[in-house]
């Protein structure tokens, strides 16, 4: 005869942790926004042999020699964001992972690019206490909270910034420039990780204060470069 079981019942509620707060568990926080304080333990001090991105990380082909950045479009971003912890062994095969890039535009409402902030430092921070080696990617903006972010990176270590399709128009390398200025004032970084073009204009307070630049080509400018050549290939057969 069936005999029905009892059912468990847990006395603890389940609350389902839809900000993932898990994320920053254990951080110390700035004072007025409460950004996760990243550690400078946490952080990579070496120059990795290059630099990929999220949605091209099929094109890698030596990720021990590799860091894994999220220089992408932000849908692009939606999987890791949503569960994050399923993704740290997917990414432990590469040298290092740069910080979280989550766009801060600053024709966004500040609430918005303030939040966007938060969400870098709070998955790089979590990567970091997962084991991961992290550089972190510093973004800023325009907003009330942007300069109080700059207190939750270290100082005095290596730190990445992605310039890829951002720095066409004159004038956001007017406003990107006075961002890169203002980073550097603040972090006193030993050197920036740049992935995308690296001009003078944009990094002229770096260049000034002798602050070394490591700049990698991104998967455009390197698909380009690569069309430029076949091209020119194409041509030298067509004479010969």
């Amino acid at each position: 005869m069936y005999k029905k079981s009892k059912s468990f019942k847990s006395k603890v509620p389940y609350l389902r942790d839809v900000y993932l707060a898990y994320l920053i568990d254990g951080a110390e926080r700035t004072e007025r926004y409460g950004f996760p304080i990243i550690p400078a333990e946490f952080c990579y001090d070496r120059v990795p042999g290059d630099v990929a991105q999220w949605n091209q990380r099929s094109q890698v082909k030596d990720p021990a020699h590799t860091a894994m950045s999220f220089y992408c479009k932000d849908e692009w971003l939606q999987p890791v964001l949503n569960d994050p912890k399923a993704y740290v062994g997917k990414l432990g095969v590469y040298e290092c992972v740069v910080g979280m890039d989550c766009s801060p535009f600053d024709n966004m409402p500040a609430y918005i690019a303030d939040h966007q902030i938060g969400v870098n430092l709070a998955m790089t921070y979590f990567f970091g206490r997962c084991g991961l080696k992290v550089i972190p990617n510093v973004r800023i903006a325009n907003t009330p909270g942007s300069e109080e972010s700059l207190l939750a990176y270290p100082k005095h270590t290596l730190i990445a910034i992605g310039t890829n399709g951002f720095t066409k128009e004159k004038a956001n390398q007017d406003v990107f420039m006075t961002q890169v200025s203002r980073v550097v004032e603040v972090l006193e970084p030993t050197g920036i990780i740049v992935y995308g073009p690296a001009s003078d204009k944009i990094f002229i307070a770096p260049r000034f204060k002798g602050v070394p630049i490591y700049q990698f080509d991104s998967f455009m400018q390197k698909r380009n470069s690569s069309r430029k050549k076949r091209k020119r290939g194409g041509g030298e057969d067509e004479k010969q």
